[in-house]
């Protein structure tokens, strides 16, 4: 075929095409002037005023933009669905060149008055905004198909958290049309959510519908309207591991400072430490939760226990430090203490006595041996033998040994016959022992009144060690309990 040929036919068709589509324009036009010719968008498109309008309403959920749990508003994005019958905008099809549907801006007719009655958007009153345009068939069927984003009230339960499901509501009715007027209906039982974009924070379980018919004591008309439930599972690893995982390694740290020395004075500042860093994180869950006194929330429990169990752990301490550094003087060991903690509390718990192990070296050092001393009344002739000196005799070199020459030359002479006073030797002698022993049996006096001393603190100190290994045994158990508890809780 010869090229100009082509053009030719090419030429014809697009001539045909044009003069179809501006036909079809023609027709449109006459169509959309015959319809809104005598069309009131004020009034309810029936030809009977006594007849009602059914409005079918469906959601299509997209995405859950947030869900602020301390103020207790839910953000979301919708697909809404709105069906009805428009008895004003029907028309013969063959009168108007086949046309079997039509689209009309959503201004120019009438719209059901819908509302999200839980709105709380103070830049919204939650109405339907027409926007986006409306599909009209022949037969009067109009469908409006637009997007929206609601900010709705939603009552939080924040008893689990963070292992919480919530309810939230979005609330659709008519504002000043009755259920006689306007009959509003769901589409189906639940709300369209193929197309929604999964939350980074919450899990969506489901999204069904009911209706229901209220009676407001202004009207005695029912005003029926359709409530959307979106059921939200929190994700919780996120509050897992940057709150409850942190409280859990502290709450397993702390039963090990009773395995701290009570001598290297670092106990309490351990326990000052972990109760501080406890209280932040509490201070970081309550600044994101409601401020509601109705539920204390699960997390909530589990750090009020925890701090509760460290001021137990800290008071403990403080009794213990307490009766391990009694001073001197302090009073004994009661019986019913020292049978409680020093008989039972010691078996039970293998508890080595360090006032057992005293007493015993006590016992080695002081000994019969070590009290063993010689008889003091001796024969006193046996300390100064025949020809030795006497505490009366000159002693060698004085001037009563001899007598001096005119040279400075000594005369030595024999020395004289010294006689030995036995009861005046026995009697300052006995003078001297007693002396000695009153002296010796204040020291005795004081090294009892010093062992009892040390005997007194050796059995406090016992008596604090087997209260810190009995208060050790019942912070490990609350300490168990408590960590099942907060994971039976959580569904872990």
């Amino acid at each position: 075929m010869a090229p100009w040929i082509l053009r030719f036919a090419v030429f014809l068709l697009s001539c045909f095409l044009c003069q179809q589509e501006a036909q079809c324009l023609d027709e449109v036009l006459r169509l959309r002037t015959s319809l809104l010719e005598k069309y009131q968008k004020s009034i309810r498109p029936v030809r009977d005023y006594r007849d009602g309008i059914t409005v079918h309403l469906n959601v299509a959920l997209r995405q859950i933009t947030d869900l602020d749990e301390k103020n207790q508003v839910l953000k979301t994005f919708c697909w809404l669905r709105v069906y009805w019958k428009d008895e004003y905008l029907a028309w013969n099809e063959t009168e108007y060149g086949g046309i079997s549907s039509i689209m009309f801006p959503s201004r120019e007719i009438w719209i059901p008055d819908i509302y999200l009655y839980n709105n709380v958007d103070e830049q919204s009153d939650g109405g339907l905004q027409p926007g986006t345009n409306v599909k009209v068939t022949s037969e009067g069927e109009v469908s409006w198909l637009t997007p929206s984003s609601f900010t709705s009230s939603c009552k939080i339960d924040i008893g689990p958290f963070p292992y919480d499901d919530q309810n939230c509501l979005l609330h659709f009715g008519s504002w000043t049309h009755t259920g006689i007027q306007v009959d509003l209906q769901n589409v189906s039982d639940a709300a369209d959510l193929s197309d929604f974009a999964d939350n980074g924070e919450w899990w969506l379980l489901g999204m069904p519908v009911r209706r229901e018919e209220k009676f407001y004591s202004c009207c005695p008309e029912p005003y029926p309207n359709l409530k959307f439930s979106i059921n939200l599972r929190r994700r919780p690893m996120f509050y897992f591991f940057n709150l409850v995982l942190p409280c859990l390694i502290l709450l397993l740290i702390n039963p090990l400072v009773f395995y701290l020395p009570p001598d290297s004075g670092e106990r309490m500042g351990f326990c000052m430490t972990i109760l501080l860093a406890l209280v932040v994180f509490l201070q970081l869950v309550s600044e994101s939760l409601p401020k509601t006194s109705d539920n204390i929330p699960l997390i909530g429990k589990f750090f009020a226990g925890t701090i509760f169990l460290l001021g137990l752990t800290a008071m403990a301490n403080i009794i213990i430090l307490h009766l391990y550094y009694r001073r001197p003087g302090s009073k004994a060991v009661p019986p019913v203490i020292r049978k409680i903690f020093l008989v039972y509390l010691a078996k039970i718990f293998c508890v080595t006595k360090a006032s057992d192990c005293d007493e015993k070296e006590k016992d080695e050092k002081d000994g019969p041996e070590a009290f063993k001393i010689s008889n003091p009344f001796v024969d006193v002739t046996q300390m100064f033998p025949f020809g030795g000196s006497a505490p009366n005799s000159p002693e060698p070199g004085s001037r009563d040994y001899g007598t001096w020459d005119c040279s400075g030359r000594v005369r030595r002479k024999e020395p004289p016959r010294v006689t030995f006073n036995l009861e005046a030797m026995q009697t300052n002698s006995l003078i001297y022992l007693k002396e000695i022993l009153r002296s010796v049996n204040v020291i005795v006096k004081d090294i009892k009144e010093q062992r009892a001393d040390e005997n007194v603190e050796l059995e406090w100190r016992d008596v604090a060690m087997i209260l810190d290994r009995v208060a050790l045994f019942f912070v490990i158990m609350a300490t168990v309990g408590l960590s099942m508890a907060i994971l039976l809780f959580s569904g872990l």
